[in-house]
């Protein structure tokens, strides 16, 4: 039995028509446990290979990277003239995030002129490209993107999506993670940051220039497409290309593992038997431990509580207080107490309200401590998409720091309650000056300085910022 569950691997090596090249036809890693890597893989930035045999991309610490590429370069083009091959690959990968429903940033299986991608960076760069690079056609970068992160600027359709993406970050087609079930009658919803193992198919037709995608949480293989698309390879590729994975971190983090991998030219990669792979790595039993005594002691509090007849005090003051998750520690400045900005706000009554907002409502108000001028935007908890949003505008901007874009002072989080705190901009914004009444004829003086100070924050956020951040809000 032991034997029949023992975890392999092997490599077919044979010699295509041209005699000059010993070329690779087919990879099979039913596991990694004991491969020899130097031969094998190729693994930098935060790869490794753990005891249960699998690869872990990257950690859960922030901004990390990580690569593993199959060691020797592949020809993907014929030399006489210039058709790329087809290929097929089937791997088998599991995302664990930091913090429960919230992924950093995801994986992609990477076609690549060499296995370090030098320049690279992590976050929604995925290990594959920079802020400098996205789109260049000298690239020559393909890769099918696992993304557990909504990027605005890279247009993502939502935080748990599939991606074709061609020299570039912005996906030239992509779909939800979904598969069809084994009646092939109906799709349904995967979530890729849900800790379990997924197989995915990824089938390269050079005939008919069609790549389709497949995905399930099972080792069988559906019969029925979740992505398209129709490209010529032959216009991306080089002759001779590494194969493997990339993944990154950022401020969210998450550990992504490859359990398996299959890969085929000219032909059908097998597919994987998920019931062969070991369990992911476990919780640590000191966090477990101590979740079960911050349990038993919050039960014995509240019984103790409610015996002395305090429950009523208790439970008014828990709906107060504010909410301070695990991933709140990991992004973003400063944070406020709710009663600080309530006070600030004077209960947010509708005389301090300067308008409505993206998700919620826009307050002035002046924080007693410094006499500091805000405005305080409050978005409504209540959707997943109001709190993907307040994350993501924490994310993005929190760190900007330039004169012609608002500063993000700070946020709070209590209950159904999300509030950001920007620098109060006294003269309101530019529409009310132009299409107000009574309107006001600006100078062609002033025009021009505004115009200038728009460029200069644009040229900020899409070039001298760490990050390419395409966004005109604050401006």
């Amino acid at each position: 039995m032991a034997e029949r569950l023992k975890l392999f691997f092997w490599v077919f090596f044979v010699l295509l028509p041209n005699p000059a090249k010993s070329q690779l036809d087919e990879l099979f890693f039913n596991g990694f446990k004991g491969v020899d890597v130097a031969s094998n893989l190729s693994l930098n930035g935060a790869a490794q290979i753990q005891d249960n045999g699998a690869i872990q991309l990257t950690n859960k610490t922030q901004r990390l990277l990580g690569h593993a590429f199959y060691s020797n370069p592949i020809q993907f083009k014929n030399s006489t003239d210039g058709k790329a091959f087809s290929f097929s690959t089937s791997f088998a990968f599991a995302m664990v995030p930091k913090h429960a429903k919230l992924g950093g940033h995801g994986l992609a299986f990477t076609i690549s002129p060499t296995k370090e991608i030098p320049g690279a960076l992590p976050s929604q760069y995925l290990g594959l490209l920079n802020n400098t690079d996205l789109g260049n056609f000298t690239n020559h970068i393909f890769a099918v993107e696992f993304d557990t992160v909504q990027d605005f600027g890279f247009r993502d359709i939502n935080d748990n999506h599939v991606g074709i993406d061609i020299n570039s970050l912005v996906s030239n087609k992509s779909a939800p993670a979904a598969y069809f079930d084994g009646t092939n009658s109906s799709i349904q919803v995967l979530n890729l940051k849900s800790g379990q193992v997924i197989q995915a198919w990824i089938e390269y037709d050079s005939q008919s220039n069609q790549l389709d995608v497949k995905l399930s949480p099972s080792s069988t293989k559906p019969r029925s497409t979740l992505l398209s698309f129709h490209v010529d390879l032959s216009l991306i590729l080089q002759e001779s290309m590494y194969v493997g994975f990339s993944s990154s971190t950022g401020l969210l983090s998450s550990s992504h593992y490859i359990m398996g991998w299959s890969f085929k030219m000219n032909g059908e990669a097998k597919s994987l038997s998920l019931d062969q792979f070991p369990p992911l790595p476990a919780e640590s039993k000191r966090n477990k431990n101590t979740g079960v005594i911050v349990g038993a002691s919050v039960s014995a509090a509240l019984a103790i509580i409610l015996v002395s007849g305090l429950a009523f005090n208790l439970i008014r003051k828990i709906k107060k207080a504010d909410v301070i998750e695990a991933w709140e520690l990991d992004i973003g400045p400063h944070r406020f107490s709710y009663k600080e900005l309530e006070k600030a706000t004077s209960g947010f009554r509708d005389k301090e309200l300067l308008g409505f907002g993206g998700f919620g409502r826009v307050y002035k108000g002046t924080l007693s401590n410094s006499n500091t001028q805000v405005a305080v935007k409050r978005i409504s908890h209540e959707s997943k998409q109001g709190l993907q949003a307040f994350i993501s505008e924490i994310a993005s901007i929190g760190r900007l720091q330039h004169r012609n874009l608002v500063q993000l002072f700070g946020w709070c989080r209590r209950g159904a309650d999300l509030l950001l705190v920007y620098d109060f901009m006294p003269n309101g914004s530019l529409d009310k000056y132009i299409f107000d009444d009574p309107k006001t004829i600006l100078s062609w003086e002033q025009r021009f300085n505004i115009i200038k100070g728009v460029a200069s924050g644009l040229l900020y956020l899409h070039e001298e910022w760490e990050q390419t951040v395409i966004r005109v809000r604050e401006i």
